[in-house]
């Protein structure tokens, strides 16, 4: 895993799950969970490869309105029901890193670490992400649009729920 360009992480979203640690956990390790749930709500997303290890990858496809993309977890360290680490980045359709296909300067990848805990049979995750040796200006991209992260990983967690309640 490469190391962040920052020591602090400029992004960070705590979310609360009424499931069990091991449940949640475990809906990042196959692609039959993570079908279900993974990506932006308003995109249909699918896995092309699951490699839950660290080291693996997770390639998958997000379509909206006709549009295309392609998006890759690099998996970091995996201590089962504590802690999953992954670098994530826009792809192509082989899984190549590619930029980030808006029109503001974003980071190629960012570090993503999830942690979990439980109490009371409620899980929470705190995740933090940050940059991947980014320029100033990708940095500062990042900050931009932290709010739209934080949509977005809200919308993706509410997916989550969902599958989990199934």
């Amino acid at each position: 895993m490469s190391t962040p360009s920052t020591k602090e992480a400029p992004f960070k979203l705590v979310h609360v799950f009424d499931a069990p640690r091991e449940l949640v956990f475990n809906a990042f390790s196959t692609a039959e969970a993570l079908a279900q749930w993974w990506g932006p709500a308003e995109t249909t997303n699918s896995v092309l490869s699951l490699d839950f290890r660290p080291g693996g990858v997770f390639h998958f496809k997000m379509e909206h309105n006709g549009i295309i993309n392609y998006g890759r977890f690099l998996f970091g360290t995996i201590r089962p029901y504590d802690v999953l680490e992954f670098s994530n980045a826009f792809a192509d359709e082989k899984g190549n890193v590619i930029p980030a296909p808006f029109d503001i300067p974003l980071p190629k990848e960012i570090l993503y670490r999830l942690y979990f805990t439980e109490h009371a049979g409620k899980t929470t995750i705190t995740i933090t992400g940050e940059p991947i040796n980014a320029t100033p200006e990708e940095k500062d991209g990042m900050l931009q649009i932290s709010g739209d992260m934080q949509r977005g990983f809200t919308a993706t967690w509410e997916k989550l729920e969902h599958y989990l309640a199934s």
